[in-house]
């Protein structure tokens, strides 16, 4: 059962046409923050003195965060209204952007990115928001330009804060600026962004919640730290985690107020669409390592690379971007004159043929630009359509952790496409920690496949629900 709360208790609603262009801004401010800390990791490590080892644990941790908060949220947000846990993520991201700044060590730099993984929490619940607030149709068709301005965020953030950190002096100061972005989008969602009226009607299932929770840890974390943990650790890892997912869904199954309905998340309407965000996630997060070290690598010393400057390498991804943001903001109205099904097939071929492009030809810039642009023209379209599709195919009252289990698939996603072209990378070399050249085309290569089998997955969907 739903409820409806009255709408007299919504004052924010008098400001609904205001939702779209406020929430626009606050992703935007989320794409700056995820776009800008990677590129000062390196100069914060170096004033640190930590090691390889510490900086992949400090990504870990709030890729780890992000896979547990995300559907937990969501299910929250279902249940007590999106707002307030759209305020309450967006408290703990301030609160983690602020201990990363002020950061002595490692344990505090640890902090506060495992608080900046609640980042991600933020687009199922303006989603969930979105819906209810402007109805199906036209809160799937504000997916699009929210997806879009994260994007160009994140370029953006990257491209600025590449710009201005050449200096090791830059490195604290850029950092509060980050922290100042969470800080100014806090009395945007406080104030002007209206509440769902809809809720879940039942209680938090925290059996559910603790069984997810540890078993997405253990497995983000047996694929994340794959690289630099022990064999046997990892191996161990990679079990527990998939042994307690299991335990949740036959929790879930028995339970009568579940956290997640597996039953509905797994019905023909909706699994179609989980499937392609996997298949996208794989693509999208399996290349982007290894693609940027390909570009950055110098051929003098290994016979292939670009020997590209930071700068540079924000540069050649700006295409990518650009066509990303083109996509999301036209796949609505291609969606509405060709068909949805057949626009996203399209965006996955794009992406298939993108890759392919690459891993034929990579020994020049335009070889990456022109077929990168492809690429992100075909990702925008998917990145935009999928949670329009996935919202028409979901009860109202569980859109929050519908969608959150959309963007923890993604999350799951990057985490195996990573460690799965880590390995590849790892295991062939040209000569110690230096992969071969066919080491980065099999990775291109596995992306364009992964797209090429989303292809038909999207032909075969058809518009109804679940």
């Amino acid at each position: 059962m739903t409820q409806t709360v009255p709408a007299a208790v919504h004052p924010a609603r008098a400001a609904a046409r205001a939702t779209v262009p406020l929430l626009v801004l606050v992703e935007f401010a989320s794409g700056v923050l995820q776009g800008g800390f990677p590129i000062l990791l390196p100069r914060l490590g170096e004033q640190l003195h930590l090691d390889a080892g510490d900086l992949s644990l400090t990504l870990g941790v709030e890729f780890l965060v992000s896979g547990v908060a995300v559907p937990l949220t969501s299910r929250l947000g279902d249940l007590h209204g999106h707002r307030l846990l759209l305020r309450i993520t967006v408290l703990l991201t301030l609160l983690g952007a602020l201990c990363t700044a002020v950061a002595p060590d490692l344990p505090m730099l640890l902090l506060g990115r495992a608080l900046s993984g609640f980042l991600a929490c933020w687009l199922p619940l303006e989603f969930a928001i979105l819906r209810d607030d402007l109805g199906e149709e036209r809160g799937g068709r504000a997916v699009g330009p929210l997806v879009g301005s994260l994007t160009v965020g994140s370029t953006l953030g990257a491209l600025a804060v590449g710009g201005l950190g050449t200096g090791d002096s830059a490195t604290r100061p850029l950092l509060w600026g980050l922290a100042v972005l969470p800080l100014l989008a806090l009395p945007v969602v406080w104030r002007f962004v209206p509440d769902s009226r809809t809720r879940a009607d039942g209680r938090t299932d925290w059996a559910g919640a603790v069984l997810l929770s540890l078993g997405l840890t253990l497995l983000l974390a047996g694929l994340g730290g794959s690289a630099v943990l022990p064999g046997a650790a990892a191996a161990l890892l990679l079990v527990l985690g998939p042994v307690l997912l299991a335990l949740f869904v036959r929790h879930e199954l028995r339970t009568d107020r579940p956290m997640v309905d597996v039953r509905l998340l797994s019905r023909r309407a909706t699994a179609p669409v989980f499937a392609l965000s996997f298949l996208l996630g794989c693509a999208l997060y399996g290349a982007q390592g290894p693609t940027l070290a390909f570009e950055a690598a110098d051929p003098a010393e290994t016979g292939y690379g670009l020997d590209a400057a930071p700068l540079q390498l924000g540069l050649l991804y700006l295409p990518q971007t650009v066509a990303a943001m083109l996509g999301a903001v036209t796949a609505d109205r291609l969606a509405r004159r060709y068909g949805a099904a057949a626009v996203l097939a399209s965006g996955f071929a794009l992406c298939a043929a993108g890759y392919a492009a690459i891993a034929l030809g990579h020994h020049a810039y335009w070889q990456f630009a022109v077929p990168g642009a492809v690429c992100g023209y075909g990702a925008g379209l998917g990145l935009s359509l999928l949670p329009g599709l996935l919202m028409r195919r979901l009860p109202r009252d569980q859109t929050g952790i519908g969608t959150g289990v959309y963007n923890t698939l993604k999350s799951l996603a990057g985490a195996a496409a990573g460690a799965g072209a880590a390995a590849v990378l790892d295991h062939l070399l040209l000569r110690p920690a230096v992969p071969q050249e066919g080491a980065y085309t099999a990775v291109w290569t596995a992306c364009a496949l992964a797209c090429a089998l989303g292809t038909p997955i999207a032909l075969a969907l058809r518009e109804g629900r679940g």
